[in-house]
């Protein structure tokens, strides 16, 4: 039902995103190996402290003197194209201290200018890091659109291999710790509680690309975390709750120790000291990823973003705006709590944000606190609009959406949340007070307008979803006795109104979700009013 979106403009208000991004990619490319000029410090009975030398050509060497346990000629020394001069901390004898010095001096090609200050190195860097970041903030902007139009989002974005990059860096220059060290894996838990599971694997393979450049681990660490993060996206689902957040971290743990244990197998047949050490480094990562749950909130401040754990402490009846709901309007509280049941029970069918929803529910009607007995549900049986108009009773009703709006805003609750506020009636009509003007005073024009809600329309799979419970849970309170026909009839002819009116064409939902929606309502409706089962011959007496 989603309709296609506008092809993305361009501006220069967009300037400060891209000159955030390069600065990124900038600070990145500095930490990157340097491949510039090295003067070699080397003598007789030393070691050699730089990476290997490798050969760039064939060459020969023919000492001028012989070996002392030589007795007939002088042997020559080749070497081809990729041979190993001088292996890296390897123990320097005359022989190889005058085969450094020959290549060194008479065979190694002279080097330019942008080769001996590592220029065409930062180059290569910069062009490959500019592919990498590229390729996330194009994925960002084909299904993440809302997040890369603001700079914080691309701020967001960008992030995660700028920190993650000093930090390899930083620890892979300190003797004492190792590159396995690092909790990798925070990225993707932080970032599943705000954007799901796509985004974060996606985020979480870019920092362990630009990662493994950093620290020269190689395919080996690379594939590990990857892996780790695969995990990841697949064990977290909720950090809310601690004991599924432990058991996410002891998954991870065993992925990160029977991984490296199978690399070990490959690499050496057995385990060597050294790679003992490593599971050592692996459990104290697997320690620090507890660290991912203070970082979410500080992260929610900092980006202006809405977690999963945010979203369940508003659902708290204790919350200042639920407290004064059940106090000045308590019908209307009931209604927001059946609907809230409703919402859950259709999202968890399609998959959607249950929680989101659920929580979105018991606020969608807060603005009926300004004018309580205005709405049927808190009427005790007395017409307040017997006293308006029908202009007047419209603008009553459709002031609920405005004024929660406001309450929302007041409150400071998030906008992921205010939005079901502003979108649960869409742009529909208030219907009974629009026909009683027509029938009242058919030969009067009036603006159709006045009796609309402002909108805007529904844009998500929950917005849809709360639109849809909150007209079927209201209407079903006419229903006395109702069979099943009746709830069915009731649920088709409230979605197929909204289908009409064009109010679900905005929202990205299918019309297969659609349809377990619908069928999730009738099997809630029919358990709410006890409804029996239906036996073929059965007939109303009625």
């Amino acid at each position: 039902m989603t309709q296609e979106t506008d092809t993305v403009k361009y501006t220069w208000r967009d300037l400060p995103k891209l000159i955030l991004i390069l600065g990124a990619i900038t600070v990145i490319c500095m930490l990157f190996p340097s491949h510039g000029h090295i003067e070699y410090s080397y003598e007789v009975n030393g070691t050699w402290n730089y990476e290997s030398l490798i050969a760039e050509k064939d060459f020969t060497f023919s000492p001028t003197t012989a070996p002392a346990d030589s007795l007939t000629t002088i042997p020559q020394y080749q070497f081809k194209k990729r041979d190993v001069v001088v292996q890296e901390g390897q123990k320097i004898n005359g022989r190889q201290f005058e085969i450094i010095e020959y290549y060194i001096n008479q065979i190694q090609p002279a080097k330019s200018f942008w080769v001996k200050s590592g220029f065409i190195y930062f180059l290569g860097y910069f062009l490959l890091t500019t592919l990498i970041i590229g390729a996330l903030i194009l994925f960002s902007l084909k299904y993440f659109p809302d997040n890369t139009r603001s700079l914080s989002g691309i701020g967001f974005l960008v992030l995660w291999p700028v920190v993650f990059s000093i930090i390899v860096y930083l620890v892979t220059r300190n003797e004492f710790l190792s590159p396995f060290l690092i909790p990798f894996c925070i990225t993707p838990i932080v970032v599943y509680n705000f954007f799901g599971g796509r985004l974060a694997l996606f985020i979480h393979i870019v920092v362990v690309l630009i990662s493994s450049f950093i620290s020269g681990l190689g395919y080996e660490f690379t594939f590990l975390q990857i892996l780790a993060g695969i995990v990841t996206v697949l064990t977290i689902t909720e950090t809310r709750y601690w004991n599924k957040f432990f058991v996410a971290i002891l998954v991870i743990l065993l992925t990160y120790v029977i991984g490296y244990l199978g690399l070990a197998l490959i690499n050496s047949g057995t385990l060597v000291e050294a790679e003992q050490h490593t599971f050592g480094w692996l459990v104290l990562n697997a320690l620090l990823l507890l660290l991912a749950y203070p970082f979410i909130p500080i992260i929610e401040k900092i980006f202006g973003y809405t977690s999963s754990i945010t979203i369940a402490e508003l659902g708290d009846m204790n919350k200042p705006l639920l407290r004064d709901l059940s106090l000045k309007a308590p019908g209307t509280l009931q209604h927001s709590l059946q609907v809230a049941n409703l919402c859950e029970a259709a999202a968890k069918a399609i998959g959607a944000n249950s929680l989101l929803v659920k929580t979105a529910a018991l606020y969608h009607d807060v603005g009926k606190m300004n004018n309580p007995f205005y709405f049927i549900e808190n009427s005790n049986g007395r017409n307040a609009h017997d006293e308006l108009n029908n202009f007047e009773s419209a603008g009553v009703i459709i002031g609920h959406v405005i004024e929660g709006e406001a309450m929302a805003k007041k409150a400071r609750l998030p906008k992921i949340i205010t939005d079901f506020i502003t979108t649960h009636h869409g742009t529909t009509r208030v219907e009974y007070f629009y026909r009683q003007q027509m029938n009242d005073e058919p030969d009067r024009e009036f603006d159709e307008t006045l009796f609309r809600y402002p909108g805007p329309k529904p844009q998500t799979k929950e917005q849809a979803i709360m639109m849809m419970a909150d007209s079927i849970e209201a209407a079903s309170k006419s229903l006395k006795n109702p069979t099943g026909q009746d709830i069915d009839a009731l649920i088709d002819k409230i979605v197929n109104y909204k289908i009409d009116e064009g109010q679900l064409q905005e929202a990205d939902i299918s019309f297969r979700e659609l349809q377990v929606c619908i069928d999730t309502f009738r099997s809630v409706l029919r358990s709410i009013y006890h409804v029996r089962i239906e036996y073929p011959d059965a007939k109303s007496e009625e």
